[in-house]
């Protein structure tokens, strides 16, 4: 038996859901529990890729909590021989409670493995009409990250590794490449892109999908195709999922670490 602990925001579920299917892959012949720790999934809008995508997450059960406490307190006393906590790799065959995200692409499946659960008809005209618009124009999206990595809580992992200059030297790569592109900005600091970020450009702002209604963003940004990605799992699923072979460009600092960038961009990917 394996228990897989989920936690944080969309995009994250995303990466522990893909890790969950290698998990699967890998241990055919053990059960698969899932903990969905809701003090960790309430910091954002809870466990929320069941309601936006098409996916089979593993069963929970009342004993899934207990076991994940017990194995929490023997850790404090440095026993972890059943516990893997990496959130990059998967370092032990053995533990029994696994931290699900797993910040690697070594673990996303090849194949069509996700696809969003939204029907477009059923949108918000609003939505709609940028749908429409994002599908016959050169569409770039532009995402900005900044509410809760400027918080004290992660200001000193974020700070200073998705500038304005990534941003300016961004659009002009995507001008290279792409002749008359509509940007599309997607943040939860709209008023803070219009006074920084410049395209020069037809842009328009998406700043109606808020709260519950935010994983819209990413499928709209899944349609462009190009994007400027933020240091955020939200925009890098954006990127990868809906229209392949986008161009994409990402910081090449992505966050403030000993361990260095994560291994999850594709090599087609501009580093910048």
């Amino acid at each position: 038996m394996r228990i897989l602990y989920f936690g944080g925001g969309l995009g994250n579920q995303i990466f522990e859901y893909a890790f969950y299917l290698y998990l699967k892959k890998k241990f055919p012949n053990e059960k698969i529990i899932g903990y969905y720790n809701k003090n960790k999934l309430k910091e954002h809008n809870g466990l929320e890729i069941n309601k936006w995508f098409n996916v089979n997450l593993p069963h929970t059960s009342w004993y899934a909590g207990f076991i994940c406490l017990f194995m929490y307190l023997i850790k404090k006393i440095k026993i972890t021989k059943y516990i893997d906590i990496s959130n990059r790799e998967f370092k032990n065959n053995k533990a029994i409670v696994i931290n699900a995200y797993k910040f690697n692409k070594q673990y996303i499946p090849n194949n069509e493995w996700i696809t969003f659960n939204i029907n477009v008809d059923s949108l918000s005209l609003k939505n709609r009409q940028a749908v429409d618009l994002i599908k016959t124009s050169n569409s770039v999206f532009i995402h900005i990250r900044r509410g809760d990595y400027l918080s004290p809580k992660y200001i000193e992992r974020f700070q200073g590794t998705c500038t304005i200059d990534y941003y300016n030297k961004a659009i002009n790569i995507i001008k290279d490449f792409i002749n008359s592109p509509t940007f599309f900005i997607f943040s939860d600091d709209i008023e803070w892109a219009k006074n920084n970020i410049k395209t020069y450009c037809e842009t328009i702002y998406i700043d109606w999908n808020t709260g519950k209604n935010s994983p819209l963003d990413m499928f709209l940004m899944s349609n462009c195709k190009a994007g400027i990605i933020a240091n955020s799992t939200f925009s890098y699923w954006g990127a990868q999922l809906g229209v392949p072979n986008k161009i994409i460009t990402y910081p090449s600092k992505w966050i403030n670490s000993n361990e260095g960038n994560p291994n999850i961009f594709n090599k087609e990917w501009i580093k910048i």
